[in-house]
């Protein structure tokens, strides 16, 4: 009789439970599937929305992704931020939704992106910078290599200038040129001559000639002009992300050349080339970063050159700090500088993940940081009547200049 009582005790608590279970409510497992046919695509990155034009709806887009209930039921999840809150929505969706969502998504990846369809509007911008690259890359490089003198090099210097001009001309007339393509062209026309001189002295044995040296600028300059160029095409790039890979590019080759100069490399000519090898390194990790950073975050254009500015002011706060130590070596005020625009560029991406600043804007908060070193600087030259004043209190104040008006100025657009 008592075990009787006791099973129908147990039973009704078994009972019991799943009825709280159940009013609870029903738990769900579910599977991420990808977004596309082809299966490459798991999530909808702020990056790939922009490109593609979708969910033009909602703002401070964060990411989409697909689910697949244990029920073989379909969740389309789509999250976004507004007032600094996350906010997520899930919609139920058949089959043939699901089918008709992936074959859109299968249509824009196989599209030109959004705003490259035949936009010119950087074509104006990009025969200037072609024009300008003539005249102080192209035009003197070719004299160089053809090893002329007098006439026939001021000839050839006119003729490279105008062809400078007219063949770009001629090769964008039926074509996308974006103000996307014109930021990495005239990025890797600049810099690529950098690049060229390094891989050249890299490879080099024995001395280099005037004449080597001009047909690495001028191939250089011209390669990188056509690579920055087609990098747009291959990455989808906006403008915002083609100024992004600007800046961290620039970072990695200033960090590339000052960790050469802090150990030593350039001082040793045996281990000149192995500098050269490291600078290159650190250009190409930065050009990495940057296609990172515009894969994972919706920066704009006046963005990047926020993130730029923050990345001098790091920097320029570390110089003080490492007077402090009461060093007065240069490599150790470089390799301070270096490591705090490391850091200040990392605070600034955080900074900006909530942000939106126009191009307008990000040169005002740059402009900010510029007119406040000068500021702090200037003050301190006008109290330094005796010349009594150390580079520990030129370094503060410039810092602290530099700081508030980036400050005042990010907090003005800040939303």
């Amino acid at each position: 009789m008592r075990k009787a009582e006791s099973l129908l005790r147990h039973t009704l608590a078994a009972l019991l439970l799943s009825a709280l279970a159940a009013s609870a409510g029903e738990v769900r497992t579910e599977e991420q599937v990808p977004l596309d046919p082809e299966g490459k695509v798991q999530e909808v990155t702020p990056a790939l929305r922009t490109r593609l034009g979708l969910f033009p709806e909602i703002e401070q887009f964060q990411n989409a992704r697909l689910f697949l209930g244990e029920d073989q039921t379909y969740v389309l999840e789509i999250a976004w931020q507004r007032q600094g809150r996350r906010w997520r929505e899930r919609q139920l969706l058949s089959p043939a939704a699901v089918d008709s969502l992936r074959l859109d998504l299968r249509r824009r990846l196989a599209l030109p992106p959004v705003g490259l369809q035949f936009d010119q509007s950087g074509r104006g911008e990009l025969l200037l910078d072609q024009v300008l690259l003539s005249l102080f890359a192209y035009g003197p490089a070719v004299p160089t290599l053809l090893d002329l003198d007098g006439r026939p090099a001021l000839a050839s210097y006119m003729l490279t200038t105008a062809t400078g001009f007219y063949l770009p001309y001629r090769l964008t007339r039926q074509r996308a040129v974006t103000p996307a393509h014109r930021q990495l062209a005239q990025f890797g026309g600049t810099r690529g001559i950098a690049y060229g001189l390094l891989l050249a002295d890299l490879a080099a044995e024995k001395e280099r000639s005037s004449r080597s040296d001009g047909a690495t600028v001028l191939g250089s300059a011209i390669l990188g002009s056509a690579l920055g160029f087609k990098a747009v095409d291959w990455r989808r790039s906006s403008h915002g992300q083609a100024e992004l890979w600007a800046v961290m590019g620039d970072f990695g080759l200033l960090g590339g050349l000052g960790l050469s100069y802090v150990t030593g490399l350039y001082d040793d000519n045996r281990a000149r080339r192995l500098g050269d090898g490291l600078t290159l390194l650190s250009s190409g990790a930065g050009l990495y970063a940057g296609d990172w950073l515009a894969q994972h975050r919706d920066y704009t254009r006046g963005d990047a050159y926020v993130l730029r500015a923050g990345g001098f002011l790091g920097a320029l706060a570390a110089l003080p700090l490492v007077n402090l130590t009461g060093t007065e070596s240069k490599r150790a005020h470089v390799g301070g500088a270096m490591a705090g625009m490391a850091i200040g560029t990392g605070i600034n991406d955080r900074l900006l993940q909530k942000q939106d600043f126009s191009f307008g804007q990000g040169l005002i908060i740059s402009g900010g940081e510029l007119a406040g070193t000068l500021l702090g600087l200037g003050l301190t030259y006008l109290a330094d009547t005796d010349g009594h004043f150390d580079d520990l209190a030129y370094f503060s104040s410039a810092a602290l200049g530099g700081l508030g008006g980036f400050t005042l100025t990010f907090r003005a657009f800040s939303e």
